[in-house]
């Protein structure tokens, strides 16, 4: 698993990111879509054209691309004591 460290912009403080687990959930959520979408499109459609199937699929990885950075985590990273002192310290000065 895609794992980093970030400093938030806003309020600096360091949070653990990780990727991979949300874009692979993200992409088998996207491509079981897919196939329904392509399965009620061939069976409700009586002349079977894959030029719709092919724009509904492009609609949808359009979406999907656009929704991918919602699926990266971000949890605070703890501190030990003596680093929260720290912290204190330079927020003081």
């Amino acid at each position: 698993m895609k794992q980093g460290t970030m400093l938030c912009y806003h309020c600096k403080k360091k949070f653990s990111v990780s990727k991979t687990k949300g874009k692979l959930l993200f992409m088998s959520a996207v491509c079981l879509l897919l196939i329904a979408a392509n399965t009620a499109i061939m069976v409700t459609s009586e002349n079977f054209v894959p030029v719709i199937i092919m724009l509904a699929d492009a609609a949808v990885i359009t979406a999907a691309i656009f929704m991918l950075p919602l699926t990266v985590r971000f949890r605070a990273e703890k501190f030990t004591k003596s680093e929260k002192r720290e912290k204190k310290k330079e927020k003081r000065h």
